[in-house]
């Protein structure tokens, strides 16, 4: 049992050192890849068997692999980086907080890994209610566009990316992985942040999306998350006004307007990807996933050779 625990944590300590990210004891154990286990104690008596043995290695309690002592402070750095990427995302959500039918925001990708560089842009994952992504997404757009805040062209820093949106009745996103095991989306899942989510969509996100579990047994969910956007005085008025006139048929019309507008906006070879049926694009009634660099194969392909140079 101990080798097996032994090589799980190879296992994880080896995908976050793709992104130079060393973690803490208690990380290892929340984000402990394919092992379960319901002993902490038992996470720090290996851990330090490990470090004793030199498989691994230890500074300012932070656990990582052997000769790569330089990703603790990288890490460091790019907590600070993170951090002031989610105070800028906050802001941007009170923006668009008014959007109808728009019911949680989640941070995803660099900022809510804490692995945001000074260049990085702020990857948002919106949920809207159910048939209206593409009026969402309308609307958080040019909301987004007017006050400065989207990203356009090469201006990526700090700004908001809106490259996926859900529906509420399309919470599960296990059809959407890339490869049987993706790692990466599976870590992605686990890592999202909610920063706007009066109805705690949250803990209905994890719930549906469960399946991670049988990659990450202990990793806790549904726990909601401090320091979110409130809803206002103004915005739930907003758009339960507009959510009851644009509700039924005539909302119906809107979405398919809203959906042949920005498809018509869509660049060439977003298009080809989607008739390519290509995971990273994902245009639907549904879902709207715009990842044209989807790196998750690669990342899953470096995962598998670095972990065949760990030896128990």
């Amino acid at each position: 049992m101990e080798e097996s625990l032994k090589r799980s944590i190879l296992n994880t300590l080896a995908y976050f050192d793709i992104n130079s990210y060393p973690l803490t004891a208690m990380e290892v154990w929340y984000f402990l890849y394919e092992y379960e286990c319901k002993d902490f104690n038992e996470i720090l008596d290996v851990l330090k068997k490990m470090e004793a043995g030199k498989l691994l290695q230890e500074k300012f309690s932070y656990f990582y692999l052997p000769d790569r002592e330089e990703i603790v402070e990288n890490r460091r750095a790019n907590l600070v980086t993170s951090e002031l990427k989610l105070k800028k995302a906050r802001r941007a959500a009170k923006f668009v907080r008014c959007v109808p039918f728009l019911r949680a925001i989640f941070v995803c990708n660099t900022v809510a890994s804490g692995t945001a560089q000074d260049a990085s842009d702020i990857d948002f994952f919106i949920i809207a209610g159910s048939r209206r992504v593409w009026l969402v997404r309308f609307f958080t757009n040019i909301i987004l566009r007017l006050f400065g805040l989207r990203t356009y062209g090469s201006r990526n820093r700090d700004k908001i990316c809106l490259s996926f949106f859900v529906d509420d009745d399309n919470l599960n996103l296990e059809k959407l992985k890339a490869i049987p095991e993706d790692i990466h989306f599976i870590y992605w899942i686990a890592q999202m942040t909610p920063i706007y989510d009066p109805r705690n969509y949250y803990k209905r996100f994890m719930s549906a999306n469960y399946w991670i579990k049988n990659y990450l047994p202990n990793l806790p969910t549904g726990a909601g998350c401090l320091n979110l956007v409130g809803s206002g005085k103004i915005a739930p008025i907003w758009k339960k006004v507009w959510e009851t006139i644009w509700q039924g048929v005539y909302g119906d019309l809107l979405e398919k307007q809203a959906h042949e507008i920005q498809m018509q906006k869509m660049k060439l070879s977003v298009k080809e990807k989607v008739d390519l049926k290509d995971s990273a694009i994902v245009l639907n009634d549904g879902v709207i996933k715009l990842h044209e660099n989807d790196t998750r194969e690669s990342v899953y392909n470096i995962w598998k050779d670095k972990i065949k140079t760990l030896a128990v």
